[in-house]
């Protein structure tokens, strides 16, 4: 795995040797330790080069990124090793007094960081063209990344694990005042039954550092939310010695109960590196659906369901982040397209 600097000067390098109207050098980190993120141009397109109409032609999105796959709507987890196959089975049990004492864990070096690297690439992509990282999940091996932690959702959620229809993918910009999302909870409703049953979880994978300088996650850990009388309704109401931050690295998985209190920091100017991520809600299928239609672990959706999902989502999080009217509106036409 190549560091930081090594990464930038190769992608800054390759940038360089490119020529002509179609050749996009990725976003670049800046070429010397201590200097601050300096991100390339957008195309200034936006959206163009994949047209609504085209938008439903795998092979579009083949090309932007060939070292990732598009599958046909099949199982997706025959190459997929599970997390603590290697070590005779994961073990959750340490994760547990944590986790149902502060809402959350964090689990360092779990995920395979060289295809991880795959994904992050993807999504360096895709934004250096003018889209949004969201649509990384047209591709397998980001439904991959969570089919590989079967182990750990079943410790929480019991064998019958189904996927809410809610995602997201970020890269967070330090160079354009980028920030995570506000403070909120995933669901408003009930997620837990009791001190040990839990109906819903939410997963977020680091594609690339997230430190406190380029706006990694922070929580109000559970067990101070209860010393508060009255549960938090607004920032305001939170103690700010009670905030903790949650640096990780690529390879690290953190998860939450979805009434946590919880939200991505801005990144400062004079980070080294975007923070880029996804997420993914869970729940135990055993229970009435929080969705309209729950989705399979195994099987995620094919191609043009992805589509249509991944298009549905910059309406409904929009309140949650600022999306401008040329990606909602090519989200609506994608829309039109597939009915």
């Amino acid at each position: 795995m190549l560091g930081a600097i090594e990464r930038a000067e190769l992608v800054f390098e390759r940038a360089n040797q490119c020529h002509g109207p179609f050749c996009h050098g990725r976003r670049a980190l800046a070429n010397r330790a201590g200097a601050a993120y300096r991100p390339a141009t957008f195309n200034t397109g936006h959206l163009s080069m994949i047209t609504p109409k085209n938008a439903m032609l795998p092979e579009q999105w083949q090309k932007l990124n060939p070292q990732l796959s598009i599958s046909d709507g099949a199982p997706i987890g025959q190459a997929v090793e599970e997390i603590g196959a290697r070590d005779g089975g994961f073990d959750g049990g340490v994760l547990s007094e944590r986790f149902w004492d502060e809402g959350y864990f964090l689990i360092e070096d779990v995920l395979p960081v060289a295809e991880l690297a795959k994904l992050r690439d993807g999504i360096e992509t895709l934004v250096a063209k003018g889209m949004s990282p969201a649509l990384i999940y047209l591709y397998d091996e980001a439904w991959q990344v969570f089919l590989r932690l079967r182990p750990l959702l079943s410790h929480f959620l019991g064998d019958r694990i189904a996927l809410l229809p809610h995602f997201w993918a970020w890269h967070v910009d330090p160079g354009e005042g980028g920030r995570g999302w506000p403070p909120h909870r995933d669901y408003q409703g009930e997620s837990v039954i009791g001190d040990d049953m839990l109906i819903s979880l939410s997963l977020w994978v680091p594609l690339s550092k997230a430190s406190p300088e380029n706006g990694c996650m922070y929580v109000l850990p559970r067990c101070f939310e209860r010393c508060y009388g009255a549960p938090v309704m607004k920032p305001q109401d939170v103690l700010l010695q009670d905030v903790r931050a949650l640096p990780a690295e690529p390879g690290a998985v953190m998860g939450w109960r979805q009434d946590l209190y919880h939200w991505g920091g801005r990144a400062s100017k004079h980070a080294t590196e975007p923070r880029i991520s996804l997420s993914l809600e869970f729940q135990n299928a055993a229970f009435d659906p929080l969705a309209e239609e729950l989705l399979s672990l195994e099987c995620p959706p094919a191609f043009d369901k992805r589509l249509v999902l991944i298009a549905s989502q910059f309406e409904k999080y929009r309140h949650m982040q600022a999306i401008d009217d040329a990606t909602v509106n090519w989200a609506k036409a994608v829309l039109e397209h597939a009915a």
